[in-house]
């Protein structure tokens, strides 16, 4: 017995004395023992930006019943079918009001702030969190909201940027050159991936220039690949280089593996910003043709003499082109002074200009060259402030109405199913293209078009939908023709 109570007492003993219990069993480096290899340390880095990094958080009162269920509708930049997926994260909710959250920064001291355009679409409501973070210990000190508007947004390079009213100047982001950034470059990525806020990673560009989509939608930017861990949450939040400089805005990841990220270059978005400030979207000139690479096969088929060049397959009966001397079956190989040897070069030169402007096609036909001018169309017109907001109620179709996140019109985010128009063939989740009544055609380039159009109806009135659906591989258009009910008096 007093055998078996001493064997307690040394067992008591050892572990409640670890380096008495370690020299038995392990050893140990004194405490100042300095390291065998000395990294260097991100940390300057961080406390210079970690500061400028927002949390986002949105809410939206309107959007479709099975939104969580079935996934969102995806047109265009960031379809499934292209196997990337948009990372903000999305938080389910039995019920409404929806929720969503990302990443932003600060770029002025009196509160404009950059983020991607998927993080608040559709949102009602958009409140900006600001930590502030201690210098010396690195950890978060005090955290101040505020209310946010958006000032302008761009579906075409999912860019955003938003507006608060702060009290005091804020620390803000300095925005570097992302022309100069290289393959191997060490990159910081900074974020609130699933909600942890104020992560920080490391690694390196993996690639420039990437297409991460065969959407034409997509040929505006050419995304940054890197190696540091992105993850839902991240998305509209910077990537940073060593010099403490955005040079990117962490936008996409692959859905089929990891260390595969994407990041929208720097002075793509330092090019449109004025637009976002002035006018609330951007604006980009186009032809009005249809085009295509000019390959091996199509160099010797028609005789010409390099494999560069952009074949014009077709020309848009109503566009800027059809006013000019273009024709089908030219070759563009130069915009004023920019050489254009594919078809994103071309789009690239022509998207760059405003629309209005005047520009010099150099063409080859017939085996000889010839220039060609042509005044821009707009491809995209601006996004008014405050006419695209979703509507919450249901209108006198029966519908209740939300921007396109991708561009112009409608998108249908609910319906009555018992209403003429569901009856019809309409169904959530259409884009309603073209709304004709009384013998007039109108283009629904925005909610506000929409609800502006619908004012007119009268009950007992004709009316017809064009729309297109989509499935994820094939996209058709109709027409839906309805006639609004007269409402039944009651006793």
């Amino acid at each position: 017995m007093i055998s078996r109570f001493f064997n307690i007492i040394l067992f008591v003993g050892l572990t409640s004395n670890p380096q008495l219990f370690a020299a038995n069993l392990w050893t140990e480096k004194p405490a100042n023992t300095p390291p065998l290899v000395q990294l260097p340390s991100v940390q300057p880095i961080v406390r210079e930006v970690d500061s400028t990094v927002v949390f986002i958080n949105c809410t939206s009162k309107g959007g479709a019943k099975k939104e969580e269920e079935e996934g969102p509708r995806r047109r265009g930049p960031m379809r499934p079918e292209d196997l990337f997926e948009k990372f903000f994260e999305q938080m389910p909710q039995q019920q409404q009001p929806r929720r969503s959250s990302g990443s932003g920064f600060i770029i002025s001291k009196d509160g404009y702030i950059l983020t991607n355009n998927h993080v608040i679409d559709n949102a009602d409501k958009i409140e900006v969190t600001i930590t502030r973070v201690d210098d010396k210990n690195q950890k978060s000190s005090k955290q101040d909201t505020y209310s946010a508007e958006i000032v302008g947004r761009d579906p075409r390079t999912d860019i955003a940027l938003i507006k608060i009213k702060p009290t005091k100047d804020l620390q803000v982001a300095p925005l570097g050159d992302s022309e100069v950034l290289s393959k191997g470059d060490w990159v910081i990525a900074l974020g609130n991936p699933f909600g942890l806020e104020h992560s920080v990673s490391v690694g390196i560009v993996s690639a420039k220039e990437r297409e991460i989509s065969s959407n034409e939608n997509r040929r505006f930017d050419e995304f940054i690949q890197t190696d540091a861990a992105i993850n839902f949450g991240n998305s509209g939040g910077p990537l940073v280089n060593l010099k403490g400089e955005v040079i990117g805005i962490n936008t996409a990841i692959t859905a089929q593996g990891s260390g595969i990220g994407f990041a929208i270059p720097i002075n793509v978005v330092k090019a449109i910003i004025p637009q976002l400030v002035e006018k609330g979207g951007v604006a980009r000139g186009y032809l009005g043709v249809t085009i295509q690479d000019v390959t091996a096969e199509v160099k010797d088929a028609m005789g010409l003499d390099v494999a560069e060049g952009v074949l014009i397959n077709g020309v848009a009966p109503d566009g800027p082109a059809a006013k000019s001397d273009v024709k089908s079956g030219d070759v563009i190989i130069q915009v004023n002074d920019l050489k254009t040897p594919d078809a994103k070069a071309l789009q690239k030169a022509v998207g760059s200009r405003p629309p209005g402007e005047i520009v010099t096609l150099l063409v080859t036909r017939d085996k000889k060259q010839r220039s060609v001018k042509i005044k821009l169309g707009a491809l995209d017109q601006p996004i008014v402030k405050g006419a695209n907001k979703p509507s919450t109620d249901e209108d006198l179709l029966g519908l209740v109405a939300g921007p396109n996140p991708q561009g112009t019109g409608v998108i249908v985010l609910d319906l009555d199913e018992d209403s003429p128009a569901a009856l019809s063939g309409l169904r959530p989740r259409d884009l309603l293209i073209e709304f004709h009544h009384d013998k007039k055609k109108i283009t629904l380039t925005s909610v506000k078009t929409y609800q502006d159009a619908v004012a007119k109806v009268k009950e007992g009135d004709s009316v017809v939908l064009q729309i297109e659906r989509s499935n994820g591989e094939v996209t058709i258009r109709s027409y839906i023709p309805f006639r609004v009910p007269a409402k039944q008096k009651r006793n």
